[in-house]
């Protein structure tokens, strides 16, 4: 018998991508569908996400490869989902699955392929041609986006307090991570278990991004930061565990733990880094990057990168004074008046930009973006500060502080990976004149 042949390449890139993507957004969508007072009902909630794997079917099928793509995309998200299944399928005593999850887990997967195929069904016309590095620039994409996602879970975390609501790690109150029952996630154990999900679907698109990008991209500086990014989302893992810990332990005894304010402030200030690095990873995987052959020339340029680069710098001081605030409440003054700095080099690059670069769409949307990150960035610090100072001396925050606070923090990390872009578009897209070489000389015998 002849073997079988294996799938096109591109309805694999296009079932294992379009999974991500939509993994990431029924996560978003469930976690913020179980989010009090709004509760979905459940009915509800379980008909919009057939929906979604529905139409991630469908997407893969149109863009990847017809029915191989739809099925295989179902059957990916199935697998990422489950992550959450297992919450489902737990029982009384920890680590202790239901009888039924024996058929559970196989019915699942093969329910997630189904409802692909459903997909794939709805699909019409023929399929788009998409090259594998186009794929990479989606997944990239999507990586940036659900990292963004996981940075306003850990606001929120942060935010209602709930840092250590989970006292053990990398279990929860002795369960696998993955089993904690859904029924016991509430109050701050929503919040911080959570947050924990997220970070493990981010560390499964990481490294699948930086598996495409070793595989299809010969770019060793990309490769580079493709292997930077798995190395920033594992120590960032290991940070978020150490801060409620203090070292490693599978304890969950307050007498064994020790909870490190120290290494919460370091996770905070590496997880802004580690999305503005993710999106760099967008910026130079996209079709504008891989596109440009040349630099145009342009005697501001150098003054653009300056800026860039000093913006980049100041952000940096204001993220650590911001989380000095954030976490001991100490030195808000500070972080309020530095913010008058970073305004000031925000505006003035973000106006060059736009100014200046009609013909690129790159910079000149940067620049836009730029003004409308830091505008957003100073109102929303101001009402924070009006939250904070309301709330006096309650214990606990209110709903007002909890929400206008996680925004700040979440606007200040699109800042932050805003001034990252910029920085590489300035190097990119466009180079300082270089002065003319002199004029050569001529020997006094051959002048006339």
């Amino acid at each position: 018998m002849r073997p079988r042949p294996s799938p096109h390449p591109a309805a694999i890139s296009a079932a294992i991508v379009t999974a991500f993507g939509a993994a990431a957004l029924l996560w978003c969508l469930g976690f913020f569908a179980r989010m009090p007072p709004f509760v979905w009902p459940s009915p509800l909630l379980a008909g919009v996400f057939v929906l979604v794997w529905i139409g991630a079917g469908r997407f893969a099928a149109r863009q990847g490869g017809g029915w191989p793509a739809a099925v295989g995309a179902g059957l990916a998200l199935a697998v990422l989902n489950l992550l959450i299944l297992g919450s489902l399928l737990t029982g009384d005593e920890p680590n202790e699955l239901l009888p039924s999850a024996v058929l559970w887990v196989p019915g699942f997967l093969a329910a997630g392929a189904a409802l692909g195929a459903v997909g794939g069904a709805l699909a019409r016309g023929a399929p788009a041609s998409r090259s594998e590095a186009e794929w990479t620039a989606l997944l990239a994409r999507i990586a940036a986006a659900a990292t963004l996602a996981l940075v306003f879970v850990g606001g929120l975390v942060t935010s209602r307090e709930a840092g250590l609501a989970v006292v053990d790690w990398p279990n929860s109150y002795g369960y696998h991570m993955f089993l904690y029952p859904l029924s016991r996630m509430t109050g701050g154990v929503y919040y911080e278990h959570a947050h924990r999900l997220f970070g493990s679907l981010v560390g499964l698109t990481t490294l699948a991004l930086a598996a495409r990008i070793l595989r299809f991209d010969a770019r060793g500086s990309v490769k580079l930061l493709a292997i930077g990014a798995v190395v920033l989302v594992i120590g960032q893992g290991i940070l978020g565990g150490l801060r409620v810990t203090g070292h490693f332990t599978w304890s969950d005894s307050p007498d064994v733990t020790r909870p490190n304010l120290t290494l919460a402030m370091v996770h905070g200030v590496a997880g802004q880094v580690f999305f503005a690095w993710m999106v760099a990873i967008a910026a130079v995987c996209s079709r504008t990057w891989r596109e440009r052959t040349g630099a145009r020339t342009d005697d501001g340029a150098g003054t653009d990168r300056s800026l860039a680069a000093t913006l980049l710098v100041v952000l940096v001081v204001q993220l650590i004074l911001g989380v000095r605030a954030r976490h001991l409440g100490e030195g808000v003054m500070a972080h309020m008046t530095f913010a008058v700095v970073v305004l000031g080099v925000a505006v003035a690059l973000a106006a060059r930009l736009v100014a200046r670069n009609e013909d690129i769409r790159a910079l000149r949307s940067s620049g836009a973006a730029l003004l409308g990150h830091v505008g957003t960035q100073v109102v929303l610090g101001f009402l924070a500060y009006v939250a904070v100072a309301r709330r006096g001396d309650a214990p606990d925050p209110t709903s007002f502080e909890v929400w206008i606070a996680t925004l700040h923090q979440t606007v200040g990390s699109l800042l932050f990976a805003n001034a990252a872009l910029v920085l590489l578009w300035t190097h990119r897209l466009v180079a300082p004149l270089t002065a003319a070489p002199p004029a050569p000389s001529i020997p006094a015998s051959e002048r006339s």
